[in-house]
């Protein structure tokens, strides 16, 4: 299987995952990002070549964020004015930070 297979693979994962965190309320901090992260460096492990490990733990971690992003802004009350591009660069520190906490 080469990489593009195992970043399919993780993408759909990934969103399964997504979706379930979505519909259950997971607290990001306990719960979320550290299965988001087993699932991550699971896919990566499958692989042998440090360059494939690399790029494919980026291109999941790069995904993920895109998603947590998307969430994030759809979560904030609608009623409130909001600058998206401000609440996605929010999103995006938030998701790097705990992500490199777990």
């Amino acid at each position: 299987m080469d990489t593009a297979e195992y970043i399919k693979t993780g993408q759909s994962v990934i969103n399964s995952f997504f979706e379930y965190y979505e519909k259950t309320g997971l607290d990001d901090e306990k719960e979320f990002f550290p299965v988001l992260k087993i699932i991550i460096l699971g896919i990566r492990d499958c692989l042998e070549d440090d360059e494939a490990k690399a790029a494919v733990e980026n291109d999941l971690r790069e995904y993920s964020k895109k998603l947590y992003s998307t969430l994030w802004v759809m979560n904030v009350n609608e009623d409130d004015e909001i600058d998206i591009n401000q609440e996605q660069k929010e999103a995006n520190i938030t998701f790097e930070e705990l992500y490199a906490q777990t």
